[in-house]
């Protein structure tokens, strides 16, 4: 019998014999291929952090040419005092000392004259468990602050 090349789709090979040999499997249970695996090539955040690092490809080192020079709080260094530092929304953090009857307004205070012209539409939040510290009148104390990481975060 003769086979059309075009109906079967055997394609010629340059003039040359094809042999085709065929396995008849039908009879045999069906088991997918093998995948290949891969290794982990994504991105991800870092557990417990709320503010991711940012990356660049840049290479250029960048140096202010006046970086901000960090206004200091009022301490009464007879009262306790704590650290706290402040991740702001740039990337940048603050570290700065307390007296435990400061309050979270003095923060923000500090903040604003730290970095002027941010503006005061941002709000203050604790790292762990995220909080937001909405009252301002709260002291330091009494809102969990004692040598605490707070974060800055636009609204």
């Amino acid at each position: 019998a003769v086979v059309s090349t075009q109906s079967t789709g055997v394609k010629q090979a340059r003039g040359a014999e094809v042999h085709v040999n065929m396995v008849d499997k039908r009879t045999e249970e069906f088991q997918p291929p093998k995948k290949v695996l891969r290794p982990f090539s994504g991105s991800g955040f870092k557990l417990g952090s709320p503010v991711p690092d940012v990356v660049t490809n840049s290479t250029a080192v960048r140096t202010p040419t006046n970086p901000p020079l960090a206004p200091s709080v009022s301490i009464n260094e007879s009262a306790p005092t704590t650290s706290i530092q402040i991740r702001l929304a740039d990337g940048t953090r603050l570290v700065s000392k307390f007296n435990h009857t400061h309050t979270i307004s003095d923060i923000r205070g500090f903040i604003d004259l730290s970095r002027p012209g941010t503006g005061s539409s941002y709000s203050l939040m604790t790292t762990f468990p995220n909080k937001v510290l909405s009252t301002e009148t709260q002291t330091i104390a009494e809102a969990g602050l004692l040598n605490a990481v707070i974060v800055q975060r636009k609204v």
